[in-house]
């Protein structure tokens, strides 16, 4: 996979022009330097495509996160300017469909940009999730609710990033 590590440099020499704010020959010169001499002292492992981007699934699921971004920025600003206690928080572990690596850290990761939510710890070798939310409603439904909100997250997630087909490691069922 030669092209992911052009990739990565590509990244690296951008992150380093930002830092430096302007864009100028001497700065250029020495991001490429920079990148060159870590790729040599710190080479990355040969890693294959585990899954591949679906432009459709991410189309869908950008849509369900913009959303989800947009109901929970009104109810944690209702949650803090409500009359009354600020509500008492919960964690509740949710095991995950798929334990494939992109899956479990993409859902993780989406569900802690959501405002009010917050994944507290992740069991890879489970594919089990530690999420913390405000505890709103019933406690009772609580889990479940939370649950259910995860696993249809998890379950776009894997609709946006399906298993490669080149006979590559799909995701390990737990």
């Amino acid at each position: 996979m030669r092209w992911s590590r052009w990739a990565v440099g590509a990244v690296m020499l951008v992150v380093w022009l930002a830092l430096w704010g302007s864009v100028t020959a001497l700065n250029l010169t020495g991001g490429v330097l920079v990148v060159l001499v870590l790729a040599r002292v710190f080479p990355l492992p040969a890693v294959r495509a585990e899954r591949r981007p679906s432009p459709v699934g991410l189309l869908l699921l950008a849509g369900h996160v913009a959303a989800d971004l947009a109901r929970s920025s009104v109810q944690v600003a209702w949650l803090s300017v409500r009359p009354g206690p600020a509500p008492a928080g919960a964690i509740v572990a949710v095991r995950l469909r798929d334990g494939s690596d992109a899956v479990v850290v993409t859902t993780a990761q989406l569900l802690t940009l959501v405002p009010g939510t917050l994944t507290v710890d992740i069991d890879v070798p489970g594919a089990t999730l530690y999420v913390h939310v405000p505890v709103t409603g019933s406690p009772d439904d609580l889990a479940g609710d939370v649950r259910d909100q995860v696993l249809q997250l998890e379950e776009r997630v894997r609709r946006a990033l399906p298993p490669a087909r080149d006979g590559s490691r799909e995701g390990r069922t737990p």
